[in-house]
């Protein structure tokens, strides 16, 4: 470890360095020195990135960056200094020997005003990827730790953007994304993409970009080989900006100078960088949540154990709060391994990687709708709530809510149409399959109750009958015809039909809506026997009195009375 001392910070300081077996490791000192330093530990923090290829001036960029963070006030051109005057700040020189070796860090914060708060500002400098004295995994893992430490990231690239540009862009997306969710970080914050000597055609700057960048996501889109690539140009923070050639005379004598630049890569060059140092401060580093993290916060989730990001023990503790079960962060940039090896195998090893994310997702559809499904199930377990919903209409929940979770998950598989459209398939049959096998039991538990009551109004309906019949029986002869006249025979009627329509609501199951539907239905059946049993007993009971020569009426007493007494 390095011994520093807080008056040597106006300089960069090395965060990560490689040991002798290509390990990386975090300078934990330099670290807790840097974000933990005065106001930093409880202010917001910005920290601006460059990514990219080596010897492609990422580090001369940085140096603007850092000199217009001196000049805040200036409005013209004079922030880059006096026309001889060597841009200094990160190690930086021309030639073909990488000078950036590992992540390095400006050890002092810029204070800039934004959204009525204080935000300290930060530059970062890292190693360039295909640099042919590292391998790619190690190339990767320094650029995604840059981006994951970062909340404004450069991606800086000569010319123009080809496929190289996207499989590491991929790269670096797909393993930020999986280291991120360990420690708690959003992969990617705002990203510009930086071109530099652009050359095929004369818009330069933020409109040139924006035509550029809305071809290069069309392509993508067209191909739909590198979804997280696509994703990540097409957020909405992400832009893109042309630069032109600095000019021969400023590669000829080694750059370092303003004299030695074209004017019109002058203009432009001023133009970024001021857009860049005017818009750091709304820039904070997140939490997933989207959340803002103070210096010491961020710190926390770099250097959880021994060595945080980059691997070691998973304890630490800062201000008496205990950060526990990093393991899967060590794991992810120290033991863990993506096998970057060759093109070759970083094309097998995201294939693989998006075979398995595709799965992810399908899994964790099928979890969605099968707790979807359990919900239902556990919301009409008891017969109230069962009756209120037939099998059609709980189909046409079930139908309702797969689209919903197919059209979801479309958007998150990875990889061409016939591999998206194969796990695709095969979710819909399980959730079809789920669907199927609940609507089995809920059709069984509704038809169950449903007969219950059926037979309990079965029942009703047969009692009555029987009562009928016994009446009928019980006076198809004179005397006890014309004991009772119709108008008795009604209150007979209806009085039993009250009886039994009270014993049969307290047999029925479901709520009240349910019960009284079948009630009424029941009630109008029996009133149909009522009122065919009674046609027939008036006509009987006219015909008995007539035969006696009696009118049916008043006089009916009389003569039942004579009756009564022959």
């Amino acid at each position: 470890m390095t011994s520093w001392n807080r008056s040597e910070l106006g300089r960069p300081v090395q965060l990560v360095h490689l040991d002798e077996e290509g390990d990386l490791i975090l300078d934990k000192e330099a670290l807790i020195l840097c974000l933990e330093q005065g106001g930093v530990k409880d202010a917001p923090v910005c920290l601006v990135s460059v990514i990219g290829k080596q010897r492609q001036g990422k580090s001369f960029l940085l140096n603007c960056l850092l000199r217009r963070l001196r000049s805040p006030e200036a409005t013209d051109g004079s922030w880059l200094g006096r026309e001889d005057e060597v841009l200094g700040g990160f190690e930086c020189r021309a030639g073909m020997v990488t000078v950036t070796k590992g992540v390095w860090m400006w050890g002092q914060p810029f204070w800039v005003q934004a959204k009525g708060r204080k935000v300290a500002v930060f530059l970062v400098d890292t190693e360039g990827c295909l640099d042919l004295q590292r391998d790619m995994e190690t190339s990767i893992k320094l650029s995604v730790f840059s981006i994951l430490l970062s909340s404004y990231w450069i991606f800086n690239i000569s010319s123009m953007f080809t496929r190289t540009e996207a499989d590491y862009l991929e790269m670096f997306v797909q393993v930020a994304k999986e280291v991120g969710k360990t420690c708690n970080l959003s992969p990617i914050q705002p990203l510009d993409l930086l071109v530099r000597d652009w050359h095929l055609s004369e818009a330069y700057g933020l409109d040139g970009g924006k035509e550029y960048l809305e071809t290069i996501t069309r392509d993508l889109a067209t191909s739909d080989g590198q979804p997280l690539v696509l994703g990540a140009l097409t957020a909405s923070g992400t832009r893109c900006y042309l630069l032109p050639h600095p000019g021969k005379g400023f590669i000829k004598n080694r750059g370092g100078t303003p004299h030695n630049m074209d004017e019109d890569f002058r203009h432009w060059l001023s133009n970024y960088v001021t857009t860049v140092v005017h818009s750091a401060g709304t820039h904070v580093r997140t939490d997933q949540a989207g959340q803002p993290l103070t210096g010491t916060q961020l710190a926390e989730r770099i250097k959880v154990g021994e060595w945080g990001l980059l691997g070691g023990p998973g304890w630490e503790t800062t201000k008496g709060t205990a950060w526990r079960g990093q393991g899967d962060v060590s794991r992810c940039l120290k033991t863990k391994r993506w096998d970057f090896s060759s093109p070759m195998k970083m094309a097998e090893t995201l294939a693989e990687i998006r075979e398995e994310e595709n799965r992810r997702a399908v899994e964790a559809a099928t979890r969605e709708y099968e707790q979807f499904v359990q919900e239902l199930d556990h919301g009409h377990q008891d017969v109230s709530t069962c009756l209120r919903v037939t099998p059609e209409e709980m189909q046409g929940y079930l139908d309702w809510k797969r689209p919903e979770l197919l059209q979801r998950c479309r958007g998150e598989l990875r990889g061409d149409d016939p591999h998206r459209q194969a796990a695709l398939q095969e979710l819909q049959q399980m959730l079809a399959g789920q669907a199927a096998q609940f609507l089995v039991i809920y059709r069984q538990r509704y038809e169950m109750i449903e007969q219950e009551n059926r037979r309990a109004v079965e029942a009703t309906k047969r009692d009555y009958e029987q009562f009928v019949q016994e009446l009928d029986r019980g006076h198809q002869d004179m005397m006890h015809c014309l004991w009772v006249s119709p108008a008795k025979m009604q209150e007979r009627l209806e009085g039993k039909c009250w009886e039994l329509l009270q014993l049969c609501q307290g047999e029925l199951r479901g709520d009240d809506p349910h019960r009284q539907a079948a009630l009424q239905e029941l009630k109008q059946v029996l009133a149909g026997q009522t009122a065919r049993f009674l046609a027939t007993y008036r006509q009987r009971y006219e015909e008995k009195a007539e035969e006696l020569g009696l009118t049916v009426g008043g006089v009916v007493g009389a003569g039942v009375g004579a009756i009564s007494r022959g």
